[in-house]
């Protein structure tokens, strides 16, 4: 016995409302016995830590095996969707054995991914009748001892070896009624990268960063080999440059998956000195935080893209001769052609990750004449705190149903005290002492998902993932967390660095 996956129309990514089908493929030599084909729709989010070692620690009660493996570990089902395929659910049976001829036998499947993570919803963790404990799985239990938040599906992750990942799957299990014949599985992975919230209408405001800088004046310049031929330097003022560098976004700050930034940066002279001023470098970093949590141990990892490096430029900002303060605007084709890499994926917060992004353009000036430029060299960052977006843009029908949705009064905050509880025994979801959900309302609701057509436009280039089939980190031996370090290659693309 044989059973392999094969999707209809596979697509690079897919993103919420979209469907994915197939068909499940069950080879057979002999005739076999099958109690039920079950096919689903999984999505996980996974992290592992190792737990800080000192005396502290070592007093604090955990179940016995994390406790002797110092790990600390959350797996989140954020997607879960069971469909059974064999036999029919119209036919009514369940539960008993079915006699299958010798061949191949084909049945197909469709689901339609949600908005939203479903692993805060106990129903939607349920595996149906005659499973584990009330319908659930022991992996279900499991999710009502974690801390949820209800937020639109995160983009698939990975980068982070043994540490932190996010994969998505669809999985089939040929169930067989006999003890002593295992049942079939198989599975096949596939990236996600969801439909981005609704953006604020745009305006012309702008969110800016600013650096003043002044050059020093009668410093020495480079000793040059003396010629006959040489030109004879030209004589500098005693009063050298200063002003003021903008670099600005659009507000608020977001910037889009796979398209150039939307950036403008400004020189401002702030003095009437006779020499010029000149971009003798640009820099543009993108920093990404990725916060893994898993129970009450909490590590950051950075991860930085080079996303443009000039340097050897030697381009005038204005002239001596302009007013004081005008506003000289560099030329945005330097870098109005360069996307985001494709490994940039868009900022998410769920229960046990989020996604945090920063940008940094530093600018270099030099002054002088032209011709002559001083190797004085003034460097100045400038930081942004952004968001980034898919670029997935949500269908009108959806934009419209938000529009008319009325609104939800804020309900006030009640403070209450925690009742304390054993660490190794947390309560449940709902239950007196735990830990309530986030209460941030998610961008969009599940129940609007129905009759919503998919997105429709263009979709972007995304490798978040370096293989989608590759074994997850439970497959890999469940190994500790092989932390990186500053200057290694990690986050899908970038260099990496960690803070616990």
């Amino acid at each position: 016995m044989s059973v392999r996956i094969q999707l209809d129309d596979p697509h690079a990514f897919y993103t919420n409302l979209d469907f994915i089908s197939g068909r499940i493929i069950l080879s057979l030599t002999s005739d076999e016995n099958v109690s039920a084909i079950l096919v689903k729709l999984e999505g996980e989010s996974r992290t592992v830590l190792m737990r800080p070692m000192g005396p502290q620690a070592q007093q604090q009660l955990y179940g016995r095996q994390n406790q002797r493996n110092g790990l600390a570990m959350e797996n989140h089902k954020i997607l879960y969707k069971v469909n059974q395929v064999f036999p029919s659910r119209d036919s009514g049976g369940m539960g008993g054995a079915y006699t299958l001829r010798a061949g191949q036998h084909e049945y197909p499947f469709r689901f339609k991914i949600p908005f939203n993570n479903g692993c805060s919803d106990p129903h939607s963790q349920q595996m149906g009748p005659g499973t584990g404990f009330a319908g659930f799985g022991l992996a279900g239990l499991q999710q009502l001892q974690y801390r949820h938040v209800k937020r639109t599906l995160p983009p698939s992750l990975t980068g982070f070896p043994g540490e932190a990942e996010i994969r998505y799957y669809i999985k089939v299990t040929v169930q067989r009624p006999s003890l002593f014949k295992e049942n079939r599985r198989n599975a096949i992975g596939f990236k996600f990268l969801p439909i981005e919230p609704p953006r604020p209408p745009k305006t012309a405001n702008e969110v800016y960063a600013r650096r003043p800088y002044v050059f020093q004046a009668g410093l020495a310049s480079y000793a040059k080999k003396s010629s006959m031929f040489k030109k004879k330097p030209a004589q500098l003022s005693d009063k050298a440059p200063k002003g003021e560098i903008d670099a600005r976004l659009p507000s608020p700050a977001i910037l889009t998956c796979n398209e150039p930034l939307p950036l403008r940066i400004i020189a401002r002279r702030l003095n009437d000195s006779p020499e010029h001023v000149f971009l003798m470098s640009l820099q543009v970093h993108l920093s990404g935080s990725t916060e893994v949590r898993a129970q009450d141990v909490v590590r950051t990892e950075t991860t930085s893209w080079v996303l443009m490096s000039l340097t050897g430029l030697a381009i005038p900002l204005g002239s001596p001769d302009d007013e004081i303060r005008k506003e000289t605007t560099v030329d945005t084709s330097l870098w109005d052609r360069i996307p985001l890499p494709n490994t940039v994926a868009p900022s998410f917060h769920t229960c046990n990750l989020t996604r945090r992004y920063e940008l940094e353009v530093r600018v270099g000036l030099g002054f002088g004449v032209p011709g002559e430029i001083q190797p004085q060299i003034v460097t100045l960052p400038l930081k942004f705190q952004v968001e980034i977006f898919s670029g997935i843009h949500p269908p009108a029908a959806l934009l419209d149903a938000i529009a008319s949705r009325p609104t939800i009064p804020v309900r006030p905050t009640v403070q209450t005290q925690p009742q304390a509880y054993d660490p190794a025994y947390p309560p449940q979801v709902g239950a007196p002492g735990a830990p309530d959900l986030d209460d941030a309302p998610p961008s969009y609701e599940d129940a609007m998902a129905d009759e919503m057509s998919p997105a429709d436009g263009p979709r972007r280039e995304y490798s978040g993932v370096t293989d989608v089939n590759a074994p997850n980190m439970d497959e890999k031996g469940g190994a500790a967390p092989s932390y990186t370090k500053q200057g290694s290659s990690g986050g899908a693309g970038g260099a990496s660095s960690a803070i616990v």
